[in-house]
């Protein structure tokens, strides 16, 4: 992996599912991971006996997993060619209890994909628990005219419940009905 994953000083190897080796250390994983503190105080069995660093197999891609451990590392701030590769991020951080990586990651989707995909990032607001977000995104969604018209535009309906749909669509029907009121 490139910097600042490609230190050989690291204690512990993460090996992404293409192959990529990113050398970390457990200690800031530890401090912004429940999942890998624990994992790390567990008896470290010795399955590779002439390896001095451990190798930990992942289920995420080097895309995915360089991002979310940009957002664990001091100083360092991932881009995001699109927003699935935010969700998958947001997927990881919320599989390995990365709450302050979780949260980075909502506000960097935010700032970079809202103009574009307010919808999808409604959806994955309200799957989040993120009621601020979730109200700035469906605030801009306001300017989707044909909202609750049958689309192919949006695949995010995977990522929301019927319920906050169904909120959504009100919100947009109260906003056109207090419009015409003016």
């Amino acid at each position: 992996a490139q910097a600042p994953f490609d230190n050989h000083d690291c204690d512990i190897i993460l090996r992404s599912t293409d192959g990529v080796d990113f050398h970390v250390f457990k200690l800031i994983l530890s401090l912004v991971s429940p999942v890998f503190k624990d994992m790390f105080t567990l008896p470290q069995t010795d399955l590779q006996p002439d390896v001095s660093v451990p190798v930990i197999p992942v289920a995420e891609c080097s895309t995915t997993l360089r991002s979310l451990l940009l957002l664990c590392y001091p100083a360092a701030t991932p881009t995001f060619s699109n927003i699935d590769d935010v969700k998958a991020v947001m997927e990881a951080a919320r599989k390995y209890d990365m709450e302050a990586a979780l949260s980075r990651a909502g506000d960097l989707a935010m700032a970079q994909f809202l103009p574009t995909n307010s919808l999808q990032l409604y959806a994955l607001s309200c799957r989040f628990g993120w009621q601020h977000h979730a109200q700035i995104a469906a605030t801009r969604t306001l300017e989707i005219k044909d909202l609750g018209r049958p689309s192919s535009l949006f695949t995010g309906l995977r990522d929301i419940t019927g319920f906050d749909y169904h909120r959504l669509l009100v919100y947009h029907y109260e906003c056109g009905v207090a419009a015409q009121a003016v």
